[in-house]
């Protein structure tokens, strides 16, 4: 896989802006996971959730259909005709935090948005032809990723954030499940 350059470092931009900012351009389909704390999964973690996720063994290997590695600064996943990249932030997520987070309309959202210190993005590359498809993949990957460290899935061009109360593992499956991902 050749790594556009260009292409992801407009993604870190884009993550790097606060929530209101994104809905001034277009964005690919990504989903951040807000965490309590800094602590990010590591190569060998992504691809026993990606394995348990799609149901097939990732390696290593960049050329391979099924994969997870770094490139430089970043880190992708081949998850056959998919393609996600991953990024890493050790501080809230967006400008204006606190003003964002008592924006929400529900009290289990507001609380779980004021617990996180951390977040992980993983944007789907080289997108924007199916965002339902696209998001699919994503949450098929966040079921299988979710801890005790998450306090929820905010997806950006959505604005919508979903507290990680019990239910959210059951609401990332009903949207994986939604269609058909073409992974094997």
């Amino acid at each position: 896989m050749k790594l556009n350059l260009k292409a992801a470092l407009e993604s870190l931009f884009r993550s790097l802006q606060s929530p209101k900012e994104t809905e001034k351009c277009s964005l690919p389909v990504s989903m951040v996971l807000l965490l309590r704390d800094p602590r990010f999964p590591s190569l060998e973690q992504l691809r026993a959730a990606a394995e348990a996720a799609y149901g097939v063994a990732f390696s290593r290997d960049k050329a391979t259909r099924y994969c997870v590695f770094q490139q430089v600064l970043f880190t992708l996943m081949n998850a056959g005709p998919h393609t996600l990249s991953f990024l890493y932030y050790t501080k809230p997520y967006g400008d204006n935090v606190d003003d964002f987070g008592r924006a929400m309309p529900k009290a289990s959202q507001r609380e779980a948005w004021a617990k996180h210190t951390a977040w992980m993005a993983v944007d789907y590359v080289r997108g924007g032809t199916d965002p339902e498809l696209e998001y699919c993949v994503i949450a098929k990957l966040y079921a299988e990723m979710l801890n005790d460290n998450c306090v929820g899935v905010y997806a950006p061009t959505e604005r919508s954030f979903i507290p990680n109360d019990g239910f959210l593992r059951e609401e990332l499956r009903r949207i994986a499940a939604s269609r058909h991902l073409g992974v094997t």
